[in-house]
């Protein structure tokens, strides 16, 4: 016993103790470094997901619970994690700058209305004209004797070209300074006189089109290719029901006759001015809308093409037209 003490006692304890912290460093030195290891290998990261992500826990009072993360033992600070792609958002059509075009239309519904309530031939409200109104509303086919065939023809365009000219421009009535449904539905009855103030602040639309920016009636009525061969077979249908081709047809004394009814009838002068009106305009559509589908390179073409075949060139286009990309 007493040589075990005085053995103990050759070393005093401080040397026991400064022994024990060597030790105790030595360790933790060890721990370090195992844990700097194994966290520059990921050593402690969660394992991926099928989705791409990683699987970690959190307790969720107290309960531990998997959650999606990228979670690992140490981080990286210099590390960035890729951006998000940014998302396209859609951005509504709004009115652009009144241009030339709105000019020219205006001015021309300005002298329509002018000229049709002060200056057209005949006299307004007149008995003869209402009765011719009332001869062809009663008996729209055939064509009564009485009344020239040219007028008869020009008479039934209005069945006609009022049809194309909503589908020439519904299309691009998003976005417009005036709703354009009213203005192209009272053109049935009402011809010009109903579309001018719209195409008179209208804008031209020269980005692309998608089926998809279409409302409901020009995805579903005008861009459909049996619209346009209605519209083509019934503009077909009209110097047949306007007898221009039964055999011995006087086409010089059919037109002075004609002329003498512009003359002499107020109603006659201004609805033939009115139809001329909305050919030529549906001639321009026609090019706008070729540019919308991708055939700029046919725009010219067709633009002289509809002038010079008015009322069924651009029933044959809407026939044929490309459709829109969706």
């Amino acid at each position: 016993m007493t040589h075990s003490f005085r053995n103990y006692s050759r070393y005093p304890p401080e040397r026991h103790i400064s022994c024990r912290n060597c030790t105790t460093m030595k360790s933790v030195s060890s721990f370090v470094v195992l844990v700097a290891v194994l966290g520059g290998a990921h050593g402690f990261a969660p394992a991926k997901l099928a989705s791409g992500g990683t699987r970690g826990v959190a307790l969720d009072g107290g309960r531990a619970t998997s959650v999606g993360g990228a979670l690992s033992a140490w981080s990286n600070p210099f590390s960035r994690e890729p951006e998000p792609e940014p998302v396209p958002v859609e951005v509504d059509p709004v009115p652009g700058p009144l241009d030339a075009k709105n000019a020219i239309a205006a001015a021309v519904w300005i002298g329509l209305v002018t000229w049709a309530f002060n200056f057209a031939p005949g006299s307004l409200g007149s008995d003869a004209d209402a009765a011719l109104v009332q001869r062809l509303i009663s008996q729209p086919v055939p064509r009564p004797e009485e009344i020239n065939e040219l007028w008869f023809a020009v008479w039934n365009s209005f069945a006609v070209v009022p049809a194309v000219l909503a589908a020439l421009a519904a299309p691009t009535g998003r976005g417009q300074r005036l709703p354009a449904s009213p203005f192209l539905w009272g053109s049935a009855a009402f011809g010009y006189f109903s579309l001018g103030p719209y195409f008179a602040t209208r804008t031209v639309r020269v980005g692309p089109l998608r089926r998809s920016d279409l409302g409901w009636a020009s995805r579903n009525v005008f861009e459909s290719r049996a619209f346009g061969i209605v519209v083509a077979a019934i503009a077909l249908s009209i110097p047949v029901t306007s007898d221009l081709l039964v055999p011995g047809f006087d086409f010089g004394a059919k037109a002075a006759e004609y002329a003498d009814m512009f003359a002499s009838s107020r109603f006659v002068s201004v609805a033939s001015a009115d139809i001329a009106i909305m050919s030529a305009l549906a001639s321009v559509l026609v090019s706008e809308d070729c540019k919308l589908r991708g055939w700029e390179d046919r725009s010219t073409a067709l633009l002289a093409g509809t002038l010079l075949l008015p009322v069924l060139g651009p029933c044959l286009y809407l026939a044929a037209r490309p459709s829109l990309e969706e």
